[in-house]
């Protein structure tokens, strides 16, 4: 018998052991290879995922900002009371406070009825205006300017003066200097019933 092969009969068994565990090792290295391939990919698609969801949870805090500052403006113009009805009784109440405040003379006014200065049938709003005319004895050109300031501040709806006429005063003996004649805006915005 030669040696090799008496060597060969002796370690026929593990040779075969060894190269069946070779053999398996080699699959489980392959296969741990697939299984890395394969969670390399899911963490991409959930990194992926997580940009997306992030961008989403970003835009939708935007949108939240956003929406609380549109909502804070709204919410500012309907306390200065630019939307809504008009308060006429609260406009007149107003005037005459200034008038009082102010000392002033004499100060006489008319409000027109309300009317549509602009229809927005897209937004569901009409622009609304009362048209004031108003007369004033003064004394100084800055009383009608004070007067103004006065109504625009205080009162519970946007005023937008369209003119004013000054005409200086000839009577003799009266302390009266000037007088004025004005024509105010009151504009509100109303929302649209359904119908209109």
């Amino acid at each position: 018998m030669n040696p090799v092969a008496n060597v060969l009969k002796r370690i026929r068994w593990n040779l075969v052991l060894f190269v069946s565990t070779a053999l398996i090792g080699a699959a489980m290295l392959l296969y741990s290879r697939s299984l890395l391939i394969d969670a390399q990919k899911i963490h991409k698609q959930a990194m992926t995922t997580r940009g997306e969801v992030q961008g989403k949870l970003a835009n939708a805090q935007n949108e939240e900002k956003e929406l609380l500052e549109k909502f804070s403006r709204y919410q500012s113009i309907v306390d200065h009371g630019y939307i809504g009805s008009e308060r006429r009784l609260d406009w007149i109440e107003q005037i005459r406070k200034i008038k009082t405040t102010r000392k002033l003379l004499d100060v006489v006014y008319e409000l027109e009825p309300q009317q549509v200065l602009d229809s927005n049938a897209a937004s569901g709003f009409d622009f609304m205006v009362s048209n004031m005319r108003l007369q004033m004895q003064l004394l100084h050109e800055e009383d009608l300017l004070i007067f103004l300031a006065d109504l625009r501040d205080s009162m519970r709806a946007y005023t937008s003066v369209k003119s004013c006429n000054v005409m200086k005063q000839t009577r003799a003996g009266s302390s009266v200097q000037l007088s004025a004649d004005c024509s105010v805006d009151w504009i509100t915005l109303r929302e649209r019933t359904p119908g209109q």
